[in-house]
């Protein structure tokens, strides 16, 4: 499909706890095994889920300073 990579938000809660502890949230999706490397995604898991990281607030609700890239 083109994709470089894939993360997903979603996951078993037993696995994603186990995966936060080993330390192995992301991985090489390995698709087909006809396709061979072909097929070959870099994935993982995001650690937060679909929640941001407590020090970073993207709703407009929030209090925190807009974030500025300088050139």
């Amino acid at each position: 499909m083109g994709f470089d990579g894939l993360f997903f938000g979603r996951a078993d809660v037993q696995d994603h706890t186990q995966r936060y502890q080993n330390k192995t949230m992301e991985m090489i999706w390995q698709g087909s095994d006809y396709l061979g490397e072909r097929s070959w995604l870099f994935s993982g898991l995001l650690a937060n889920v679909y929640d941001p990281p407590a020090s970073f607030c993207f709703d407009e609700l929030c209090g925190d300073d807009p974030i500025e890239v300088s050139s």
